[in-house]
């Protein structure tokens, strides 16, 4: 399947996790507003370290 997807799609292997990566969020959340989640993410309070 790695070959196909890095044929198929031009994902340098480099980039290959991150590409997997957002395959799976994407799926995990397909019945959400990714609109809305993106805005929730950038809008939330980052903790003082």
């Amino acid at each position: 399947a790695k070959g196909k997807l890095l044929k198929h799609h031009g994902v340098s292997p480099e980039k290959f996790p991150l590409y997997l990566y957002e395959m799976q969020f994407r799926y995990n959340h397909r019945h959400e507003d990714l609109f809305q989640l993106l805005l929730d993410a950038l809008t939330k309070p980052v903790p003082d370290v």
